[in-house]
């Protein structure tokens, strides 16, 4: 018989008992994690399955909210407009005296909210606006993500009606997008949509990324590398033919106003704001009207404020000037609420007085000043504003290019400051040594105000 060596067979068992140890290791790792992604898996298919039962449930719903609406009466729309953060509408519609409460609502079945309006009745008839001011109505801003439709609720045996508004204008829809706050944006897509071939006016709103080629605020620097302004010495002394000081330092008017605009774009880029210049140096020279003008860059960017910045003066020689102070000037059929925190803030930060002008002034610090024809005289204030400020510069006059904004209802609201009156010595120096400070103003003032429940 043979001998087995004892040693060789106890190593053999050794070996054995390891692969089936490791093995059986293998297969339990390899057990947990396919029951690891399983479980993943599950969890995965239960919160889609989540997902697909709650859409399906608002897609009913919204269906069924569509469906209720009564398409048999409408209202019509005859104006609406989008200026600056507000959109405004006017418009009308008939209900007999069996119809009561008309109210004007934003709704989607889930969600409902009363939009303030100003409804006037004759009879059986009514007429509406969303408010008196260009610059007040619906707050953009403040509408939250989802699907809405603008709407007349109205009540008759004690059951809500709706019934919905259809387009009596020219323009079609306008796509918003909202300020930047913490790196976000909305885009508001404001749309005449169809039911069943009936006419609704929806507002669909999602979070986005803000476009490369939109801004939430212009700047315009007044003047350009052609055109100074007014010069002025540093000493009150009065330049000479070529524009130039003898005894002091030579100022332009441009320059000034460039140097506060970078102060003010600083400003408002810490606050989180998406700023475009209309020129980017001191040497720079920009068009009017056309495309990317002075005038037009802003509604160009589809933005929210256009500032245009100025500074004053009397055209009396050798800095004796005795007027002073800052205006700011607005268009007509506005709110002073933004105006207000600006003059406010302006006179805080940059340690400025408000004008002692008393032409074409209305409160403290604010002026309106318009043309023979009602319309407002700055056309950085007329032009940028397109209808709600009777924009008019469609080419016919030849000294102008067009501007492609005159007729649009879809623009940014415009201020024009005249930060004080560089003609004037004194405020001379208060403005060259304190452009931040002034910039600072301005930019809280907006800060304020859109942080603020008077927007």
């Amino acid at each position: 018989m043979c001998k087995v060596n004892t040693k060789i067979l106890d190593k053999i068992s050794l070996l054995s008992t390891f692969l089936v140890k490791w093995y059986k290791g293998k297969f339990d790792l390899y057990e947990k994690k396919r029951k690891k992604k399983r479980t993943k898996k599950y969890i995965f298919i239960l919160i889609f399955l989540i997902i697909i039962i709650i859409a399906f449930y608002y897609f009913i719903n919204y269906k069924s909210f569509l469906g209720k609406i009564n398409y048999d009466i409408n209202g019509n729309i005859t104006y609406y407009d989008r200026y600056g953060i507000h959109l405004n509408f006017k418009g009308n519609f008939k209900l007999d005296d069996s119809y009561e409460s008309p109210t004007l609502v934003l709704s989607n079945g889930n969600f409902e909210r009363i939009i303030d309006w100003k409804l006037n009745k004759n009879k059986n008839e009514y007429s509406f606006e969303t408010s008196e001011f260009i610059n007040k109505g619906i707050n953009l801003e403040s509408l939250e993500s989802g699907d809405y439709y603008l709407l007349i609720k109205t009540h008759k045996n004690d059951e809500d009606i709706y019934f919905p508004l259809i387009n009596k204008t020219k323009y079609e829809d306008i796509t918003y997008y909202t300020l930047s706050q913490n790196g976000s944006n909305k885009k508001v897509s404001i749309t005449w949509d169809r039911f069943e071939g009936h006419e609704l006016l929806a507002f669909h709103i999602k979070n986005t990324d803000l476009p490369d080629d939109v801004y939430d605020i212009t700047i315009d620097p007044g003047h350009d590398g052609n055109d100074a302004g007014m010069i002025v010495c540093g000493n009150g002394d009065v330049p000479n033919r070529n524009g130039k000081c003898l005894k002091s330092d030579t100022y332009k008017e441009s320059d000034i106003n460039f140097d506060v605009a970078l102060a003010l774009k600083d400003e408002l880029e810490k606050m989180g704001y998406k700023v475009k210049l209309t020129r980017d140096s001191k040497e720079d020279t920009v068009p009017t009207y056309g495309e990317m003008g002075s005038g037009t860059t802003a509604n160009a960017t589809k933005s929210k404020f256009n500032f245009a910045l100025h500074h004053n003066s009397t055209n009396i020689p050798g800095g004796m000037s005795t007027t002073y102070g800052f205006e700011i000037y607005v268009a007509g059929d506005s709110s002073f609420d933004l105006a207000r925190l600006f003059v406010k803030n302006i006179g805080k930060y940059g340690k400025a007085s408000v004008s002692t002008k008393k032409e074409f002034k209305v409160e403290d610090g604010i002026y309106q000043r318009f043309s023979s024809d009602g319309t407002p005289y700055y056309y950085m204030i007329r032009e940028v504003g397109g209808i709600a400020t009777g924009a008019y510069q469609d080419g016919s006059n030849t000294t102008y290019d067009a501007n492609p904004y005159y007729d649009s209802n879809d623009t940014a609201e415009g201020y024009l400051f005249e930060l004080g009156y560089i003609d004037n010595v004194k405020e001379l120096r208060n403005i060259l040594d304190n452009p931040s400070g002034y910039a600072r103003g301005i930019a809280l003032g907006l800060n304020e105000y859109l942080n603020s429940d008077i927007k």
